[in-house]
């Protein structure tokens, strides 16, 4: 693979990684706005709802309305019977001693019957009077009694001698047991407003909202007047001094002129997480599964530049080992024929055993080859035949030190005779890459062990050569790797005789490893059958 095509395609994976990641922080923080700004409608809903049901509750709780059940009182003197005006104003004299309410207005709407109310502030129902009292102080009550948690006063006027029954209402049901009278001729409704917000009780029904749409938020209340604060709700106390970001005003129509109520609550950030956690969680998979798809495409990518570069270093180290006894054969055949004119027995044999040393190398290189193929493809089969093993890598070793003269391979055994269950031909040229690779890179004194005890076999081979690096102890054994050094390459070699050892030695359950401890060892360990 070229190095251009290479650099492409990381820029290419690079800017799709990072538009990837880029698109779903956009994402998602999107989302987090749109949950946060639907959590702020959440939370204004609730409030206006909250709002809307505290009114509608305290207008019923603070209401009082007064019935003529005699249809032969006209309107004019039924109205003239109760003494509003002079209750209400003997109030007012009282008002800044005992916290009297004050008649702000009094409004009269004239329909089939007439229907008169009363507007009074800073007041709850509980602080009017005893509402037989309205009845005018030159009436005399005969009788005072209840009839369904309703009040009805029975009097009489002085010079007269019929009766007059009045029916007296109060707080929540006033207004349905209103809507059931259909024999009434007038009626008196006096609904009293308060100028303080009862907080305790919009804070329960803002609670029951808030929790019915699983909002978890601390919150501060304020009560407005002509835009200047008039009283404060905290929630809770504990957070004094957490600052409450977000904040609105109560759109509710029940609210009286002039009078403003403002929520401010908390960032719910961990509740917007919550809301927004299949969200994130598809999201991260998402992009995990992307970058993870690239950034396998990439390994494999790189596993194939590596594998190329190692291919280009095959075909060029086979080709120099090819080359090298093939043009030895040609020479030692060109010798035979144009240098031994004589005939001459002792020349021709010479020659002709080069060419043989030749075509066995070659034949050797061409069967490890094949071996490895085999191994690749699992076709490889061995005949296990039970041997001496001491004696067989005992001749081993003597076979290498005939072909060395300059190197020193010493033979240890803790046993003079052991019988092991192994392919003899794969297992010895297994031994053997160890004992060659030992001479290509090792120093000048080799060590063969072997130590046997009840439970497994160890042979280990050691050389006093450089250190190999901690990152090569495993790639050492990929097929066709050779520890680089540059474009140097003073060692023939396929870099397949350490891949083929170890899954020799695999195929007969055994292990093959590598143990640097100033000096390179390569330990087999096979169960003792």
């Amino acid at each position: 693979m070229k190095v251009k095509n290479y650099a492409a395609i990381i820029f290419f994976v690079s800017l799709t990684i990072l538009a990837t990641i880029s698109l779903q922080v956009y994402w998602n923080i999107k989302n987090y706005k749109e949950n946060k700004q639907r959590l702020i409608n959440d939370v204004q809903i609730a409030f206006d709802n909250s709002t809307e049901y505290y009114y509608i509750e305290q207008s019923k709780e603070n209401y009082i309305a007064f019935v003529n059940r005699d249809d032969s009182i006209s309107e004019e003197q039924f109205m003239d019977d109760l003494k509003l005006d002079t209750v209400f104003k003997n109030y007012k004299a009282k008002r800044n001693q005992n916290k009297i309410p004050k008649v702000d207005s009094i409004k009269s709407k004239k329909t089939a019957s007439v229907t008169t109310s009363l507007k009074i502030s800073e007041s709850k129902i509980h602080s009017v009077p005893d509402t037989s009292n309205l009845i005018k102080l030159d009436s005399k009550i005969i009788k005072n009694e209840k009839e369904n948690d309703n009040k009805i006063v029975t009097y009489t006027k002085p010079k007269s001698k019929t009766n007059s029954s009045v029916l007296i209402l109060r707080g929540k049901k006033a207004t349905d047991s209103l809507l059931q009278i259909k024999d009434s001729r007038s009626r008196i409704v006096i609904s009293m407003v308060t100028d303080s917000v009862a907080f305790n009780k919009l804070s329960k029904i803002l609670d029951n909202e808030l929790s019915r749409k699983k909002i978890v938020v601390d919150y501060t209340l304020e009560h407005f007047k002509l835009n200047t604060l008039f009283d404060k709700f905290k929630k809770n106390t504990s957070f004094k001094s957490v600052k409450l970001p977000l904040s609105t005003f109560s759109k509710s129509v029940y609210l009286p002129i002039n009078d403003k109520l403002k929520i401010s609550f908390s960032d719910p950030t961990v509740l917007l997480l919550k809301r927004s956690m299949i969200e994130i969680i598809l999201s991260l998979l998402l992009s995990l599964s992307i970058v993870g798809s690239l950034f396998y495409l990439l390994r494999i990518i790189n596993r194939q530049k590596k594998i190329d570069e190692i291919k280009n270093d095959l075909i060029s180290n086979i080709t120099h080992e090819f080359k090298t006894p093939i043009t030895t054969i040609s020479s030692a055949i060109e010798g035979i024929k144009n240098f031994n004119s004589v005939n001459d027995p002792k020349k021709t044999n010479r020659y002709l055993d080069i060419a043989y040393q030749q075509l066995e190398k070659l034949a050797i290189m061409v069967e490890k080859l094949l071996e490895t193929a085999s191994l690749e493809s699992d076709n490889l089969t061995l005949n296990k035949e039970p041997i001496n093993i001491v004696q067989l890598l005992k001749k081993n070793v003597e076979k290498h030190l005939l072909n060395t003269s300059n190197k020193t391979i010493n033979f240890i055994s803790n046993q003079e005779k052991l019988i092991l269950k192994v392919d003899s031909f794969h297992f010895e040229n297994a031994f053997s890459n160890l004992v060659d690779n030992a001479l290509k890179y090792g120093g000048p004194q080799i060590e063969v062990c072997l130590t046997s005890d009840k439970k497994k076999i160890e042979i280990t081979v050691q050389d006093n050569g450089i250190e190999i690096d901690k990152n090569q102890h495993e790639k050492i054994f990929e097929k066709f790797y050779r520890i680089p050094k540059g474009n140097i390459h003073d060692v023939k070699g396929f870099g397949i005789g350490l891949y083929y050892s170890k899954k020799i030695i695999e195929k007969h359950q055994g292990t093959l490893e590598l143990i640097v401890n100033s000096k390179n060892i390569f330990k087999i360990t096979l169960a003792h059958v």
